[in-house]
């Protein structure tokens, strides 16, 4: 960082370094891409192996007044 004066201004000229806080190393691009994928990987399998499906036990209907309603009729 260093001060010059432009047209009777002080002026403070940051290098890229600086102002990005430090070195640019792309490893937050890698963590976000592999956490991404392995995301994607569990819910596949958990869709595949049927995680995600429940039996019919009748608490739907539990609301209903009597059989006939459920029915529809």
């Amino acid at each position: 960082m260093h001060k010059e004066e432009e047209d009777g201004d002080v002026v403070t000229h940051v290098s890229r370094v600086e102002a990005r806080g430090g070195a640019s190393t792309h490893v937050t691009r890698y963590v976000l891409s592999i956490s991404l994928g392995l995301v994607v990987i569990l819910f596949a399998i958990l869709l595949a192996t049927g995680f995600f499906n429940t039996a019919q036990t009748g608490a739907d209907n539990s609301h209903m007044a009597n059989v006939a309603e459920a029915n529809g009729s």
